[in-house]
């Protein structure tokens, strides 16, 4: 038996429960992976609530994970029971057991230095963070604004544009600005007399910025003098690029490759994600509600439990 997230109807964190079921089978092409972590996105719940159409049915919950790869199907070549991986775009990811098809296309190997933790979080954030950050295409000397520079996408942008050898302006809770300097990313508080502190940190103007929030601050950007096509936005809606002419580039922008990369560039220490807080697979409302409202520096995870320890494994311990 296996236990997975789901939900029947559309609604608040409410709908969701852990069920049990079956343990799904690797068929013909396909990879079972065991999961270890799975990541959570604003996305989850907007899903969950119906803004992107009526469930049909019963569904899974979730899209990012990472684990150890139990069954391999007929067929399938380049991965073997016991090898370490991640992913997304799976429907029902917060599930004990998943079943990937086309792995070849769909999973990827977790890098020595990067934790399987960190992984199990970086499919959603890490694909729309670098597609962004392609589309403004911070240069050498520039300034950027970066909104949400603690949050799973904002915190890696921040870094990839650190990295182009750009200077970074963080927007962010003050409880997170220590984190921020830390990396080199300069913080800068959210609310009331923003527009000024902009202006005061950044005299001379800004070049390019990525925005996390809704559409005023975009306006705010604009009237900031920042290029309309310097400016990417994931948090207004796409109607954003039509009415004002900036980019909305996210994980459909991504390139396939653009996994590994980032997962080698964080094994190799190049950027850092951190892991805000782990909880239990039966927590999974309580985890939604603290990505909410606490807005946590990186990523907030769910953590499923591993396989217990084969007799093999035992008496390696005793012998």
């Amino acid at each position: 038996m296996s236990r997975i997230v789901q939900y029947s109807e559309n609604g608040g964190l409410d709908r969701l429960r852990v069920s049990e079921g079956e343990t799904p089978e690797a068929g013909p092409g396909e990879v079972r992976v065991r999961v270890l972590y799975a990541g959570l996105n604003p996305v989850d719940w907007k899903i969950l609530s119906g803004a992107f159409g009526p469930v049909e049915g019963t569904a899974g919950n979730g899209a990012d994970f990472s684990g150890v790869v139990d069954q391999v199907g007929d067929g399938v070549e380049g991965f073997s029971p016991g090898d370490l991986v991640f992913g997304g775009h799976i429907a029902g990811a917060q599930a004990e057991h998943i079943v990937v098809g086309r792995p070849a296309r769909r999973l990827h190997r977790v890098p020595r230095g990067l934790g399987i933790d960190a992984a199990g979080g970086l499919n959603i954030a890490g694909r729309t963070a670098i597609a962004g950050i392609r589309a403004i295409a911070p240069a050498q000397g520039e300034t950027v604004y970066i909104s949400g520079a603690s949050g799973g996408v904002g915190i890696i942008a921040a870094q990839l544009a650190l990295n182009l050898g750009a200077r970074v302006i963080g927007g962010a809770s003050e409880a997170n600005h220590a984190l921020l300097r830390s990396l080199g990313i300069e913080p800068l508080a959210y609310g009331e007399g923003l527009e000024q502190r902009l202006r005061d940190a950044a005299p001379e103007g800004l070049h390019a910025a990525y925005s996390t929030q809704d559409q005023a601050e975009v306006e705010l950007l604009l009237s900031l003098d920042v290029p309309a096509d310097r400016i990417n936005a994931i948090g207004a809606g796409p109607q954003v690029a039509e009415d004002r002419g900036v980019r909305v580039d996210g994980t459909a922008n991504a390139r396939p490759e653009d996994l590994d990369w980032l997962a080698q560039a964080i094994a190799y220490g190049h950027l850092h994600l951190p892991v805000a807080r782990v909880f239990a697979l039966e927590e999974v409302r309580e985890a939604y509600r603290f990505l909410r409202e606490a807005h946590p520096a990186g990523k907030v995870l769910l953590r499923l439990e591993a396989a217990p320890l084969t007799e093999e494994q035992r008496r390696s311990l005793t012998s």
